[in-house]
């Protein structure tokens, strides 16, 4: 299953930009009001939506929508 469009949307949300705006291979440097504060709030939200655990040293390498979406996708196998 392909996660990157739901995942695109929820953290749009967060970042209350339209999804549509939301390049899925930018980095959270390249988004605006996209930082660590928000990123930390993306995988709390990511984590309750999607009822899984990052692992705690995979964390620092998501940092982006396509990044996530794959992240989940291993993790829901």
């Amino acid at each position: 299953m392909d996660y990157t469009e739901e995942v695109r949307g929820l953290i749009a949300g967060i970042l209350s930009i339209p999804a549509g705006q939301l390049d899925i291979e930018a980095e959270m440097t390249d988004v605006e009001g996209w930082d660590s504060l928000r990123n930390v709030m993306i995988l709390s939200k990511l984590e309750e939506h999607f009822d899984i655990m990052f692992p705690s040293d995979d964390i620092f390498d998501l940092t982006s929508v396509k990044a996530f979406a794959e992240e989940i996708k291993k993790l829901k196998g």
